[in-house]
């Protein structure tokens, strides 16, 4: 695990994004969590895409997020990557839980039937200063995993402790090699 810190500036672009959000009611709460826990959950997303980004940036690690702050009107979140690894076209879902006691990396059935993404970032946010980038796992794995629910819906899952290092994530991607065909 990695300890990512976490910018004012990071803070700032995270609220206005999930303000957007919020004044146009964009999304649907599928969750059935509260309004504020749905919100929450955008903000801790995108967030937690922001300190991802940062860290690619200082690793010096080719990739593209041009969309990175581009609100989605529909419904649901959109269906491209949130990252893809331009040397090696590997598409990358960052997830981020927004609570200490969460252990698990999910992502929702829902989303993962409508595209696997190579590889997905485990992440949580300790408070509003720090991150745990914890690793990674593939899309190739997590079919493999029976859907299960948390209370959110059916999701694929995966223990953030169980994930592969972030450390082996950042190697191979600085080399240009291919880190979901290893696995």
């Amino acid at each position: 695990m990695r300890i990512l810190p976490i910018r004012n500036e990071q803070i700032k672009l995270a609220k206005k994004f999930t303000r957007v959000y919020i004044e146009k009611k964009y999304g649907k709460n599928v969750l059935g969590v509260s309004q504020d826990d749905f919100y929450s959950f955008i903000f801790y997303g995108k967030l937690g895409e922001l300190v991802f980004r940062d860290l690619l940036i200082e690793e010096d690690i080719p990739h593209n997020c041009e969309d990175i702050l581009k609100p989605y009107p529909g419904e649901f979140k959109r269906e491209g990557a949130d990252f893809i690894l331009t040397r090696t076209n590997e598409t990358i879902d960052v997830k981020t839980v927004e609570k200490p006691y969460k252990i698990r990396l999910l992502v929702r059935e829902d989303q993962f039937r409508a595209r696997v993404h190579d590889i997905y970032i485990g992440q949580r946010a300790r408070n509003l200063k720090e991150i745990e980038c914890w690793g990674y796992v593939t899309g190739k794995e997590l079919k493999n995993v029976k859907p299960m629910n948390f209370g959110y819906g059916l999701c694929r899952h995966w223990f953030l402790s169980q994930l592969h290092p972030i450390e082996e994530f950042i190697e191979k991607a600085k080399k240009g090699v291919k880190i979901s065909a290893f696995i």
